[in-house]
């Protein structure tokens, strides 16, 4: 086995060992309170997700290997564990979707359906296209994120747990960490052009939400 496939193995299993902590602490922590935690987050959190599933598993089939079935089982596990988190939310949750949540629905909304439309009817490009996947992240992913920081901002984030908030940071830190070798080895192009934009912008509005929640 060479250096390169151990090192891909290893930031595997950092991925999965964190995914599960992530997803597990945040569950356990709504058992008790879900303040400050935002549905809008993880609706468009677990929509994005299904749809990398869906990308991966096609990636996958046409071409299959060892890293594509690692991204289709990572994308696999946070989809289990938002699907979970998700579900105890709405259980759980005391105020329901409020107006936060709507704010976050037409922001985000408004810019997923711009970046598609703009990649469709402009540069005739699709959900494939690793470029307009990288700005939807910003809208999927970011935008919520902004929003759940405010809202953690203005009413506390007791709901949002350690494990989640640090398990967080160390997957997106470790998936710049295999992109950065990747770029070292190939240069850019737009897939890593794509999963730049995406990362840097989740990793940038996680950290937001990290300041906020500890102050």
């Amino acid at each position: 086995m060479s250096v390169k496939t151990r090192m891909t193995d290893l930031l595997f299993g950092v991925q999965i060992i964190c995914t599960f902590w992530a997803g597990i602490s945040q569950f356990w922590k709504m058992l008790t309170t879900t303040q400050g935690v935002s549905i809008s987050w993880l609706v468009f959190w677990e929509a994005f997700l299904i749809i990398n599933v869906v990308l991966a598993v096609k990636a996958h089939q046409n071409k299959p290997s060892r890293v594509t079935l690692q991204i289709v089982m990572s994308y696999v596990a946070w989809t289990i564990m938002i699907t979970a988190d998700l579900a105890i939310l709405i259980l759980k949750s005391v105020d329901g979707w409020d107006q936060k949540d709507t704010t976050t629905f037409i922001l985000a909304g408004a810019g997923i359906i711009g970046t598609l439309l703009i990649g469709h009817w402009r540069y005739n490009l699709g959900l494939a296209d690793p470029m307009v996947r990288g700005y939807l992240a910003v809208f999927f992913k970011a935008i919520p994120q902004l929003v759940l920081a405010y809202k953690i901002s203005m009413e506390g984030g007791d709901g949002i747990a350690f494990g989640g908030v640090f398990a967080g940071h160390i997957t997106i830190l470790t998936r710049l960490g295999q992109l950065w070798f990747s770029i070292r080895e190939a240069g850019w192009d737009r897939n890593r052009i794509g999963s730049a934009i995406s990362e840097i912008a989740n990793e940038a509005s996680w950290v937001i939400v990290t300041i906020i929640w500890l102050l």
